[in-house]
């Protein structure tokens, strides 16, 4: 069946589309995921992938989306098996190479099959959630302003790039230095503008881990009325909390708040 994922001249990608969907199938079954991935299930398929982004770069064949919708869920799904650790699987494709493939992809998607750019996002969730190395890479290819334009197209779009940015953060101080200054800022407070609250929340967890390990974005916060924009939530019972330990943590970061909290 991996070996069948390839289109050919012979059997044509109909084959390879059928099969993709056959592999989907049974990772969602749990049947034996580790066994998949110490066959080199993902190799195959990163490797499927970048062949796709490819094909996507000088093509303009709508049906292309056809195998790539399979194939990104198989992927994902494999990337996200907690039993292969477990099981002591290793997981060997670490590769920015398949960081460039999904952003080839989300821009030919974007134009011809907008639907499958939170497949996209989904697997670089999931790449980029446990690997330090793919984290750096993302960063290093200066690919957070186009992560960050994606913002636009849908709810869902949106938890996804911020789930990612909050993968990156979450990595400590040398990451979050790299996100920081950049366009992170602004498009945080175009965020907090919004009524979604599961939006916004998930902004306010990326604000938190941005201001724990990058003082100066909170110092960058308050300076462009970052507490104003906060108190629109601050009603919300979801929110209530988050905002309130964003502030603290703003506050208690930044040389403004001396002369901010001065009495008389």
């Amino acid at each position: 069946m991996l070996r069948l994922l390839h289109p050919t001249p012979e059997l044509g990608a109909s084959v390879a589309v059928e099969f993709a969907w056959c592999l989907h199938y049974i990772i969602c079954s749990q049947v034996n995921n580790p066994l998949l991935i110490s066959r080199g299930a993902l190799s195959t398929l990163g490797l499927l992938l970048m062949d796709l982004a490819r094909a996507a770069s000088g093509s303009v064949d709508t049906g292309l989306d056809l195998l790539a919708c399979p194939v990104l869920r198989c992927f994902g799904n494999l990337l996200a098996e907690e039993g292969a650790a477990d099981a002591g699987v290793r997981v060997d494709f670490a590769d920015e190479r398949i960081i460039v493939a999904m952003f080839i992809l989300m821009e030919f998607f974007i134009q011809h099959q907008p639907s499958l750019v939170p497949e996209c996002l989904w697997v670089l969730n999931n790449l980029t959630v446990k690997d330090p190395g793919l984290c750096t890479a993302l960063l290093s290819l200066d690919l957070v302003a186009p992560l960050l334009q994606l913002l636009p197209i849908s709810r869902v779009v949106r938890i996804l790039v911020l789930t990612i940015l909050c993968n990156i953060a979450e990595k400590g101080p040398f990451y979050c230095q790299r996100l920081w200054p950049g366009p992170v800022l602004p498009h945080m407070l175009d965020i907090l503008t919004l009524s979604d609250s599961e939006v916004v929340g998930q902004s306010l967890e990326l604000l938190q881990l941005l201001f724990v390990h990058q003082p100066e974005a909170a110092q960058d916060f308050l300076q462009h009325a970052g507490l104003q924009a906060l108190e629109k939530h601050k009603e919300e019972p979801d929110l209530q909390e988050r905002i309130q330990a964003l502030q603290e943590v703003a506050l208690g970061g930044s040389s403004l708040v001396p002369n901010a909290l001065a009495l008389p």
